[in-house]
């Protein structure tokens, strides 16, 4: 008997052998599909990407100038800090050959060592030395002290002697001019492995309110070899003071020229006596004849 074709398919699609290759194809398309999927991302996690090492610079190095040398082309001062107001070290001579490590804030000065192949430093006027190098990366340093302030003199007054007409006023006489101090060093002292300088006003003036400044140099008066000051202070005439300087004393025995206010900043009735020549060690600090006047450089 002939099956209706509705019947047919009916059956075929309930038949156990064909329900269960369909579920076998099903689940193998899945298994596909996530294979493919799964494939994917691992093969783009791996392939697709790629770890960069950024390259490790090193830290940008701070240029440091080397210090430039000079020659001084006349005899100028060597100054505590860079200001004619500050206190004279010592003398640079015409032609000395030194090592300049820093600048002025305007340029106008040197810093310079000072007794050369030392470490002390000092200040000298730029266009006093003819530099050998470059500029532009030499430092700037900045003043460490406060400039000693320069007692102004007072005016010298003259009477006129032109006859004062009997109807005018006469004009009043001058005040005579006060009495100044006289610094002179009276004697040397060695404390604590330095030395140490005596300083007496002998002048029938007083020192007031000022600072007492000494230098120490080598007999010729050409090498700064130490200083000290002492102040602000007041002396009355016949009073003595006593200035510590860094001077520290040698073990072989040497001679010295001190200085008393070497930037003549004090008015005083005699700056011909401020310097005296000194034999140190062997016994102590003897002084000994004032050599002879040094030429005064120009500043």
């Amino acid at each position: 008997m002939k099956i209706p074709s509705s019947q047919s398919s009916g059956s075929f699609l309930r038949s156990p052998i064909i329900l269960g290759g369909l579920a076998v194809v099903l689940i193998a398309l899945i298994a596909v599909v996530a294979l493919g999927v799964l494939g994917g991302g691992n093969g783009g996690g791996n392939g697709g990407s790629a770890t960069k090492t950024a390259g490790t610079s090193s830290p940008k190095q701070t240029a440091s100038s080397d210090h430039l040398t000079g020659k001084a082309t006349a005899t100028v001062n060597v100054r505590s800090d860079p200001g004619n107001a500050f206190q004279a070290l010592g003398v640079l001579k015409k032609g000395t050959e030194v090592e300049i490590v820093a600048k002025s804030e305007d340029g106008e000065w040197f810093q310079i060592v000072y007794p050369p192949r030392s470490s002390l430093r000092g200040w000298v006027l730029a266009e006093s030395l003819e530099v050998e190098g470059n500029l532009s990366g030499l430092g700037v340093a900045t003043p460490e002290h406060i400039p000693v302030p320069v007692a102004p003199t007072s005016p010298v007054v003259t009477q006129s002697t032109t006859p004062t007409p009997s109807n005018l006023t006469p004009t009043p006489s001058p005040t005579p001019l006060a009495p100044l101090p006289d610094l002179v060093i009276s004697g040397t002292v060695i404390s604590g492995g330095k030395l140490v300088i005596t300083v007496t006003n002998q002048g029938l003036g007083p020192l007031t309110s000022a600072t007492v400044a000494v230098s120490v140099f080598d007999l010729a008066g050409t090498g700064l070899l130490g200083s000290g000051s002492a102040g602000p202070l007041t002396l009355t005439s016949g009073a003595s003071i006593d200035v510590k300087t860094n001077y520290a004393i040698p073990a072989s025995p040497v001679q010295l020229l001190v200085i008393v206010d070497p930037q003549g900043t004090i008015p005083e009735t005699d700056d011909t006596n401020n310097r005296l020549s000194v034999a140190i060690g062997g016994g102590g600090a003897q002084p000994t004849k004032t050599p002879t006047q040094q030429p005064t450089p120009t500043p």
